[in-house]
């Protein structure tokens, strides 16, 4: 089997791997209402899944990232987070996902995950979803200078699978994975069944969008790297 036949892929976590965003939005709700400040608009607060939490909550209570009531936002938020989300993460695997691994790991291709969770939220949040096996890498926030959609974690999660950047593939469904992959050289698959909308990741560069994990599957067995090219939409 050829290296472009078992090209890498990079996936994100939160609303890709997991059905988590509308859990993390109900936590940042209960945070900001805690907080005292006025509520952002739930549009404004769920655009904020899948950032670094630092950055989330510094626009959402306009405050700079490195501010007092951001950081204790941000510790309440993983409290909360791992007392009511955590314990339910099995539950939130989307339908599909584990087949979708099984079925790449059998075809030899080198799985990554890359995320804005810390590594410490990450593997908390995996081990009771039985996924984490399935992956030759985790990525975090932390673990490079810059976090999406700057390229740094991409390209570290490249070279712990010990691939050219331009072999890999990554698989996300926020803005910030999109134009992640287009820094660093990357093709980018979106996902809309997250965050984002197709619109809103085609504009940001995926070359193909998927409604669900089954169209994320077929779509895959097409792009087996990211120097094939496919009809966005």
């Amino acid at each position: 089997m050829t290296r472009q036949a078992t090209a890498p892929v990079l996936f994100d976590l939160d609303g890709t791997l997991l059905d988590t965003p509308r859990a993390i939005v109900s936590v940042l709700d209960r945070v900001l209402a805690e907080s005292g400040r006025p509520a952002p608009p739930r549009k404004q607060v769920r655009a904020t899944v899948g950032r670094p939490l630092a950055a989330a909550f510094g626009e959402l209570l306009d405050l700079p990232h490195e501010h007092a009531e951001v950081e204790a936002a941000v510790a309440r938020f993983r409290e909360l987070f791992r007392e009511t989300v955590v314990p339910e993460a099995k539950s939130m695997v989307f339908p599909g996902v584990p087949e979708l691994l099984e079925r790449l790991r059998g075809e030899g291709r080198p799985l990554a995950i890359v995320t804005s969770k810390i590594r410490a939220s990450a593997e908390e949040l995996l081990e009771p979803t039985g996924l984490a096996g399935h992956f030759d890498a985790v990525v975090c926030h932390g673990m490079a200078p810059r976090g999406k959609p700057r390229p740094d974690l991409a390209l570290l999660a490249a070279r712990q699978l010990g691939r050219a950047p331009e072999e890999c593939l990554v698989v996300g469904d926020a803005v910030d994975d999109m134009r992640m992959a287009h820094a660093a050289g990357m093709g980018a698959i979106g996902v809309s069944y997250g965050v984002a909308t197709a619109g809103q990741l085609l504009g940001a560069g995926a070359r193909a969008v998927c409604d669900t994990v089954p169209a994320l599957g077929e779509t895959l067995g097409v792009l087996r790297s990211s120097a094939v090219t496919a009809p966005r939409g």
